[in-house]
Formats: C-alpha cells, structure tokens, sequence
C-alpha cells in the first residue's frame, strides 16, 4: 500500500479562473458558486498485482480448454497451484493421472509497461492529479465520496503442453488445433471480469456514508479485532445506487473470505499464437511407443487494476496510513450546470446535452444519448447494446415502465426554469413533444438513473456471482 494527501480548495480555482471574467460570466456560475467549497483529500492505494494474474491464468484456461470436447481433458495442471490442489477430484484415492494430459504454464512479462504508456516516473502525487473526481466510477456527490480506478495492461506467455498416448492422435491434434488457435496470427476479445476492491476503501467509503461500522474480535484469546461493515446488504446497495458499474460482495478465493468486487466490462484483450505447434517422437516404453507431446504457446495482454484514487472531505481513519498532505492546484474543472448530480430521489446524472430543436419538430431522438450514457458505458463491440439500453428493452419485454428507474428532464435553455411539455416514447427511445415549437431553440436534457436497479439486473442478467471472467455478450 501506498498513500498520498492531496488537499483542494474549489473555491480557490474558481476564484483564480474567474478573476478576469466579467460580470455577466460570474452571474452565470449561480448562486450555488458561493457555497460550493469542499475540500477534497485523495489517497493512493496499490491494489493486489497477484488478482489480476489469476484473472489470466482462469481466463487463458477456458480459452484453450473450451475449444476441446467437454471432459476431454482427464488432468488439467497449472504451474503453480498446489500439489494437492486436485486431491478433491479424484476418486477412491486412485492418483494415477489418464490421458490426454494439459499442463499450462504461466509467466509474467515484467518489463512490459505497453511501449511507456504505462510506465510512471513521476512520483505518487502526480499520478493523484491524474486521478479526478469526474472519471471515478463510484460518486456520491451528498456525501462527497469518490472512487477512481486507473487501469494497466499486463503481458503474460502461457505454455500450453498437452500429452496424447499415440501417434495418431497427436497429429490429429495438432491438425485441429491450428485451426482451432489460429497459429500464426493474433486475435482479440472483450471480456467482463470482477475487480478485487480492497477491503480497506470500503471500509472508509462506508464511514463517510454513515454505516456502522463494528469491531469483531479475532483469535481465541478474543485480544485482537477486525473491522467489519454491520448491515453488508445496504452498504451493496447503496454502493450500487452511486456506482457505474455493479458491485458485488461475494467470497474471494486467495483468501476465502467475503469481499467486495466491482465488475469491469468490455475490457480489451489480446492473444498472440505466432509460432506453430511443435511435436515430439514420445517415449519409449519396452517395444511401445507411448506418451506423445504437443507444445503451443500463446502471448495474454489485458487490462488490470493498477491504483484506486479515493477521494473525500476529510483524512483517512487509522485503517490507512496517511503520509503526506500537500495543496495542489487545477485539478477540477467546474462548468455551470442547471442539473444537480443527483435529482431528488437520489439517482445519478449519467448524461446531459444539449438539442437544437427547429420550428415544427414534433420529437427529440434519445438513442444517441443511451447509447453514450457516461463513459463508463462506452463499448467497442459492433451492433452491442448498453447496460441502460439493454436493461430498458428487457423491462419493455416484462411490461415493466422504465419510469421506474429513469428521469428524463428536458428545459427550455432560453426559458429558464420552464420545463418542455412532453413525453416518453421509451419504444423508440424519443422525447414526443407535447408542445408546438414555433422557432429555433435548444434544449437542455439531463437523464436520471437508478442505478441500484440497472446494476442489481445487470448482475443477475449475466449471472456475475457465478464466474470472475466472461466474454462480453
């Protein structure tokens, strides 16, 4: 772990930034200028380097293994795991292994920081001014917590050995699995995976919001004690209700203990198979020829956790060591904006814009706003739905309203305060106009969601609980 304070007084940058405006530009920041003056801290945590390796090894193990036959495998070893790791599988003590036989074998590219992209010199302070408030992706403007997640691509090269017991069906193999890993050429996925939050920040994050927060004793003298969050199910949701993408609080492996995760979606993953598969002339056993080899290599890069950024109003409680505090300048950028950050039954801005209507238009075309709600949301899959856009068509199919999870605010920008006549066509994602537009003007439109709601049926439409990593439907 590794920590740094960063102290920032809004009022200063606004005061520094409007000092040659004139006076019609300063009335335009509101009345809210005035009282807007939180004083943001920010600390630098370093999460787990060895989840993001695990992450690799279970994806890169269902990439080769799912392309085989179900149970074609009767041993599966990857370099690293214990070597009683696969006692629970077998059958009457019985520890002969059968073939056909895979073995992977992992190792991590140190050096590679994706051609000095993801290589810092500079010290944690300056990767703190990196991080703003703007891109976390757990905001919760009444409380003023912030969580950012800054990503870093990691290589790894997976051996992948697998041993036939004849001639015959090594070639065949081989044959197959050319076709099978595009030998020779790269290819590319989008993979949804859990990212680990360390137990840490979630415990001042639930301290800022107000949930209680218990000391539970530990050992059996009962001497020592744990922190732990009291109500787990309301703290998940609230987190649910600020984040952008769903969190959930479930059992993590390394440990075997309940943990909160964040579930990352169209993460960018490259595979590279350059070289083709080698063979060997098995070994001999008496007058038989048995034991007979293939060797294929495949080179991983994806993203993984590389610092969280977790901004407050005030310092860090004793769980995390405070190193420094220091005053930095022109970390935030604040614009004027008639929509608060959150509407009065606490849900989230995702997206505000701006529509020139013309005289006589009868309705103002929503799906580009859906399909760009928050960059959180951006995707590079052709023709692939966004989580709000996917979550309404699902609803409309149960005959569910998606009023009951969206707000969509549309004002009249020359009129202010004067809310257009309207209402939602959510068939075709559309604003129908209830009102004539006799001449040119624009309208300023801010979208409103639940966002407790959207990730509860994300997680439960794509089955998160159940696996870390997955391609991205």
């Amino acid at each position: 772990m590794n920590s740094g304070r960063i102290n920032v007084d809004v009022f200063d940058i606004m005061r520094e930034k409007s000092k040659n405006a004139s006076l019609e530009q300063i009335i335009k920041f509101g009345p809210d200028f005035m009282e807007y003056r939180p004083e943001l801290y920010k600390s630098l945590y370093l999460p787990s380097y060895v989840h993001g390796y695990s992450l690799a090894i279970e994806y890169m193990r269902d990439w080769f293994v799912n392309n085989f036959p179900k149970d074609y495998f009767k041993t599966v070893y990857i370099n690293g795991k214990h070597v009683l790791d696969d006692w629970k599988h077998w059958n009457n003590y019985n520890i002969k292994k059968e073939k056909p036989m895979l073995a992977i074998i992992p190792t991590v590219n140190v050096d590679w920081d994706r051609e000095n992209l993801d290589l810092y010199l500079g010290s944690k302070d300056i990767m703190l001014r990196r991080s703003t408030f703007q891109d976390s992706f757990i905001k919760d403007y009444r409380n003023m917590v912030f969580l950012y997640m800054q990503m870093r691509q990691m290589e790894m090269t997976f051996s992948f050995r697998v041993r036939v017991e004849s001639r015959a069906q090594q070639l065949d193999l081989m044959n197959k699995m050319e076709l099978w890993f595009r030998c020779g050429s790269t290819q590319q996925d989008h993979l949804s995976a859990d990212i680990h939050i360390p137990y840490e920040i979630m415990l001042n994050i639930a301290k800022d919001a107000h949930f209680e927060i218990e000391d539970v004793p530990v050992g059996a003298t009962g001497k020592l004690s744990m922190k732990l969050i009291k109500d787990v199910p309301a703290f998940v949701n609230y987190l649910n209700s600020h984040s952008s993408a769903p969190i959930t609080f479930k059992i993590r492996g390394v440990n075997q203990k309940p943990e909160f995760f964040v579930r990352a979606r169209d993460l960018y993953t490259h595979i590279a198979v350059r070289d083709k598969i080698r063979i060997d002339d098995g070994e001999r056993d008496g007058k038989l020829d048995t034991n007979f080899h293939l060797e294929m290599e495949a080179t991983l890069r994806m993203p993984i956790p590389h610092f969280y950024a977790y901004m407050n109003q005030k310092p860090l409680d004793e769980v995390i060591t405070i190193s420094e505090k220091k005053p930095v300048e022109a970390l935030y950028s604040i614009e004027p904006n008639r929509f608060p950050p959150e509407n009065q039954m606490g849900w989230a801005c995702i997206a505000v814009t701006t529509y020139c209507c013309d005289k006589g238009d009868t309705y103002i075309d929503l799906r580009e706003i859906f399909d760009n709600a928050a960059m959180q949301y951006a995707t590079t899959n052709a023709g692939a739905e966004y989580p709000v856009t996917k979550i309404i068509r699902r609803n409309m199919k149960l005959g569910i309203s998606p009023e009951a999870f969206i707000d969509v605010v549309a004002l009249n920008e020359e009129e202010r305060g004067h809310q257009l006549m309207y209402h939602l066509d959510y068939h075709h994602l559309n604003i129908i106009l209830d009102e004539d537009i006799t001449y040119q003007r624009q309208v300023d439109i801010g979208i409103y969601v639940d966002m407790a709601y959207v990730n509860s049926e994300l997680t439960t439409m794509n089955k998160y609980d159940s696996t870390r990593v997955t391609k991205t439907k």
